[in-house]
């Protein structure tokens, strides 16, 4: 994992809260970002469950999580045509999870964890992103934009796949 607790990086400081979701071929890597997070949210961060969820529409890709204690989140997903993905019976493991929440007032990362993506939402994220891979997709901030005016991110929750 390339952020650490405690330290601050200047990639992680914006203007606005977000969340940002990455993944290499083989990992994923979940950036939240908020403004001046209080202790309890960071220890639930740090310390709760967490849940993940797969959510598919209109071509994109949505990881939501859950964290005990908190409302759903979800992070739209777009991979990069460069990315080599590489599928979970081939690795032989599940994909991991590097989750990372961070001040985007000063980019001091407050918690930072790893965690294993259950088998069968590794598979079928592997499945989602290699059809993009397959087949460019166009119009990608109005298709966000439609998918994030007809559901929450409880909604696609109850209608997505996954632990």
């Amino acid at each position: 994992m390339k952020y650490a607790e405690g330290e601050k990086h200047k990639d992680l400081i914006s203007k606005r809260e977000g969340q940002k979701f990455y993944f290499d071929g083989e990992n994923v890597e979940i950036v939240v970002l908020r403004k001046n997070p209080d202790e309890e949210v960071i220890k639930m961060i740090a310390e709760n469950e967490i849940f993940f969820q797969l959510f598919l529409r209109e071509e994109i890709v949505f990881l939501l999580i859950k964290i005990d204690g908190l409302k759903w989140i979800d992070i739209p997903f777009v991979i990069e045509k460069s990315t080599k993905l590489k599928h979970p019976d081939d690795i032989n493991r599940n994909y991991f999870a590097n989750i990372i929440f961070a001040d985007c007032v000063n980019g001091k990362v407050c918690a930072a964890r790893t965690q294993t993506l259950g088998h069968g939402l590794s598979k079928a994220l592997f499945w989602a992103l290699k059809k993009q891979l397959e087949y460019p997709i166009e119009n990608i901030r109005q298709k966000i934009n439609k998918v994030h005016a007809g559901f929450s991110s409880d909604e696609m929750a109850r209608l997505s796949l996954g632990k």
